[in-house]
């Protein structure tokens, strides 16, 4: 256990900083900052990368030769997992939620293309099966495995967003008006209140759910700083109630868009040439269209990627 709040041990995978950059034309008279963080790399884009350096450092220091994750069919973690692993020689086993497997000879598109491209073995589970995925993940493991979990969501992997609120905090001129993300794991959101928390920035925090509801990522939140604080003492420890869960724009649910979701991801691209994807965050920036006044005249998005969901 350390004994400390140093930041732990993290791998350089990600090409940080990423961009904090201002759009205007959305919206007549409204300024929208976006942290780019679909800019931390090509194959390894994404809030994700973040997580994996810590988590996959702490994997090369227990001596782990393989990684173990989980996460739907088009999981942005777990690609971007199977292609951290990859460029570390380490070998990597998803667990990929679906209902119906695709078939051996229908060729992978999106984020399973690439996940075989890589060289990742790929284990399809029913949602049944997934939610005994810590324990299969467990099993899976043996002696030299390392499992993550789903999202990276953990202590440890909430170490990503704390860091980069330390990065944001050193590229905006004023502090925004509220930080906004997608939340599907919620870790990506605990790190971010711990980090606000740690510089005492009173900043208003708004994730975003693509699943799930206010009240389990609340319990997530809570559950991560209370590990956080366990293992690192001098966090803050966040009160989740603090923490605004935006409910209503999930839509038909996980991975699932519908015609007024595509046409707002079209119309930011059309405006901007910002590329939003139908998992994430073409979901959570819908609250930012459709009820602006909720975030105040200078709020911050957080890019959290997922391009490759567009090409399935």
């Amino acid at each position: 256990m350390d004994n400390n709040d140093e930041e732990p041990v993290r791998l350089s995978l990600a090409r940080l900083p990423t961009p904090l950059e201002q759009v205007h034309r959305i919206r007549d008279n409204w300024t929208v900052l976006i942290k780019r963080d679909d800019l931390t790399g090509t194959a390894l884009c994404g809030n994700k990368v973040r997580k994996l350096e810590y988590l996959l450092a702490e994997a090369q220091s227990l001596g782990a030769k393989r990684v173990l994750t989980c996460g739907g069919i088009q999981s942005n973690h777990c690609r971007a997992t199977a292609v951290a692993a990859a460029q570390l020689g380490l070998g990597c086993v998803l667990f990929l939620r679906t209902r119906t497997p695709p078939a051996p000879d229908v060729p992978a598109t999106g984020n399973l293309k690439l996940d075989r491209l890589v060289g990742a073995e790929v284990r399809f589970v029913t949602p049944e099966e997934y939610q005994n995925r810590q324990a299969l993940m467990a099993d899976a493991a043996g002696a030299e495995g390392y499992v993550i979990p789903e999202g990276g969501s953990n202590a440890l992997g909430s170490w990503g967003y704390i860091r980069a609120v330390d990065e944001m905090a050193t590229q905006w001129d004023e502090p925004p008006s509220a930080i906004i993300c997608a939340t599907g794991s919620g870790g990506t959101l605990a790190g971010l209140a711990i980090g606000l928390q740690r510089l005492k920035l009173d900043i208003p925090l708004h994730g975003v759910a693509v699943c799930d509801d206010a009240a389990f990522f609340k319990s997530v939140i809570a559950r991560i700083s209370d590990e956080a604080t366990a293992r690192w003492p001098s966090l803050p420890r966040i009160c989740a109630d603090k923490v605004t869960v935006v409910e209503g724009y999930k839509g038909r649910g996980y991975a699932l868009s519908t015609k007024a979701e595509m046409s707002d991801i079209e119309r930011v691209a059309r405006t901007s040439g910002l590329i939003l994807d139908p998992v994430y965050t073409g979901k959570a920036f819908r609250p930012l269209l459709h009820e602006p006044e909720r975030f105040g005249p200078r709020p911050l998005f957080i890019h959290t990627g997922g391009i490759f969901g567009l090409l399935t």
